[in-house]
């Protein structure tokens, strides 16, 4: 019985262990992320929030992460950027307003559209609204 138990166990790990998503592979080197938030219905930067702390972009990796969504096309509070040592890794605008949450790509000449949780919505307008403790 304990052999069947510890079979079905190393099945698991090795099961799960190779469920990286395209965007997970992408971003896996990540050591530093920049969030440009834009001005209320502009693409001009109001600010910009930079960190290192490996919570954080953990964090939002996952969040960009999402499954697919519709490509929407409603305007973008502003944009993600991620990277690895020094290099641009991935950089994902984002809509965080209800009835049109996600982030989007362009990598490779494609849009790629991800869904938004509503805790990545929360988090995001948080920041545009000047909290830095979410």
């Amino acid at each position: 019985m304990k052999a069947i138990m510890l079979l079905s166990l190393v099945i698991v790990i090795f099961s799960c262990s190779g469920t990286d998503s395209p965007v997970s592979k992408q971003l896996s080197g990540a050591d530093s992320i920049a969030i440009n938030l834009n001005a209320s219905g502009s693409d001009s930067i109001i600010n910009t929030i930079e960190t290192t702390e490996i919570t954080a972009i953990k964090k939002l990796k996952r969040f960009v992460g999402g499954k697919k969504a519709e490509e929407y096309k409603c305007g973008y509070n502003g944009n993600i950027e991620f990277y690895g040592k020094g290099a641009l890794l991935g950089d994902f605008s984002f809509n965080y307003n209800e009835g049109c949450r996600h982030f989007i790509q362009l990598k490779d000449d494609k849009l790629s559209s991800t869904a938004m949780s509503n805790e990545a919505a929360d988090f995001l307008k948080s920041l545009s609204e000047g909290k830095n403790v979410y």
